[in-house]
Order: structure tokens, then C-alpha cells, then sequence
């Protein structure tokens, strides 16, 4: 009986996890879509691992949609997360970031949007479509 229980327990625990949902929205920068921007959603909580990130790339339309980073999952953990946006002038997804034929581009957002980041966001149990972020430069 006690060994029909533990396996039930394990079983159930197996499944257990962060919740995810889906995450799309818009990013524009002085009121016009951002192209080929990179999102980037990183959890917080008080835990010391909180769970991995999710980003996405914007489109032509400034739209965008989250995967997680470490597995082919659709979305972001439910809770609150700090967002970093970067974007460089002339990216096309191409020109390698490192390696002899790498290429150095004027980076578009300002850094509160990535490296100083003041941006946060609570993804909602259901998931979004609209997190957007309208930027200034």
C-alpha cells in the first residue's frame, strides 16, 4: 500500500512544473513598429531559481510571439517578469555576433529597455496577446 502511494506521488510530481502560457503582443519605438527587435522575458520570484526565460523576434509589424529558452515550448512562466528589448540598426538576423566577418551595428533602444531594463511584465494565467511595449527613444 505505502509503495502504491510513493509511486503516485512521483507520478503526479512528474508533471509538476512552472505553469506556461502563451505570450504575444507589439513593440514600437517612437510610435512605429520595431523590426527585428529581440524580447526577452526573464522570471522573477523570491525562489533562487525562479524558471528559464522566453524570447521572441519582431516582424515587420513590430509583432512578436514567446518560446521558452530551454525547451520548444510556446510562452512564458505565469508571473512576473523583467523584460529586456534590443534592436540594432541594420540587423537582419545574418551578420554573426562574433567570429572575423563579425559586424558592429548602432544598437536602436535605449539601454533602460535592455541593460538597465525598467520594464516588467505579469503574465496573466491565460496568457496574453497583447504585451505590448511602446518605446521612446
Amino acid at each position: 500500500m505505502r509503495s502504491t502511494f510513493l509511486l503516485g506521488v512521483i507520478l503526479f510530481c512528474a508533471g509538476c512544473g512552472p505553469s506556461m502560457s502563451p505570450v504575444s503582443g507589439r513593440v514600437t519605438l517612437d510610435k512605429k513598429p520595431l523590426v527585428n527587435a529581440l524580447v526577452s522575458f526573464q522570471p522573477e520570484s523570491d525562489a533562487m531559481n525562479p524558471g528559464p526565460g522566453s524570447q521572441g523576434r519582431t516582424d515587420a509589424n513590430g509583432e512578436y510571439s514567446l518560446q521558452m529558452l530551454t525547451k520548444d515550448v510556446k510562452g512564458a512562466i505565469v508571473g512576473k517578469h523583467k523584460i529586456s528589448i534590443t534592436a540594432y540598426e541594420g540587423d537582419d538576423g545574418t551578420a554573426p555576433s562574433s567570429g572575423s566577418d563579425m559586424a558592429f551595428r548602432k544598437a536602436l533602444v535605449p539601454r533602460k529597455y535592455n541593460a538597465e531594463s525598467t520594464l516588467y511584465y505579469e503574465v496573466p494565467a491565460g496568457g496574453t496577446t497583447s504585451a505590448n511595449f511602446d518605446l521612446e527613444s
